[in-house]
């Protein structure tokens, strides 16, 4: 585990309590409807590459994931990095629109998962992952890294989590294979907390280009 690893993970668990909860602007507009219901499959332990899939190796000899594509849902951004904020929790988009990279986890073609955090909705309307409960299984996810390469990813399951039960360990956690976790709010909405309960956990394994 490479140093700070254990704190970031740490530090997760508490991003994830707000990680797309509407934020303050336009706060006179009232609370978002609760997101609709998703099935709940477990998050699956990454399945074995397929034949002629890349190799996996070391998360330090690879480049970092600059942007996302995820066709399915119409999904098109350049990502920002998210790491951990000096009180000890990790970031957020500060922008409803944009899709964040967790640097604290792994990158595309190395062992563990790469985290791609994104917000459900605003007091504006619709945020970036609004319809990330509608991927199934199969849907294709692109993430470019820095040396233009495009790593693909195929949908294999999702799983929602109360927030005061989620799983860092599970989801954030070292895996062997390459894998991909898409990450945002879901469930019922409390008024008082102006938070979703639950988090919604998309999970993709790697393929073969």
């Amino acid at each position: 585990m490479r140093p700070g690893r254990a704190l970031m993970l740490a530090a997760t668990a508490a991003v994830l309590a707000g990680c797309a909860a509407p934020g303050a602007a336009g706060s006179a507009a009232p609370p978002p409807p609760p997101a609709a219901a998703v099935p709940s499959t477990p998050v699956p332990s990454p399945a074995v590459p397929e034949r002629g899939a890349p190799a996996v190796v070391d998360p330090a000899t690879v480049p970092e994931p600059v942007a996302v594509s995820v066709p399915a849902i119409g999904v098109t951004d350049d990502l920002i990095e998210l790491g951990v904020l000096a009180d000890g929790t990790a970031e957020v988009p500060a922008d409803f629109d944009r899709v964040g990279w967790f640097t604290g986890g792994g990158r595309p073609g190395a062992r563990g998962p790469t985290v791609l955090l994104g917000h459900v909705d605003s007091t504006a309307g619709p945020a970036v992952f609004s319809d990330l409960r509608d991927l199934g299984s199969g849907d294709l996810v692109e993430v470019t890294v820095a040396d233009g390469s495009v790593a693909r990813y195929e949908v294999v399951g999702a799983e929602r989590f109360p927030k005061d039960a989620f799983p860092t360990a599970a989801v954030f956690g070292a895996t062997a294979d390459d894998v991909l976790r898409l990450v945002t709010c879901t469930g019922a909405f409390d008024r008082d907390a102006r938070s979703y309960v639950d988090n919604l956990v998309v999970t993709a394994v790697r393929t073969a280009p």
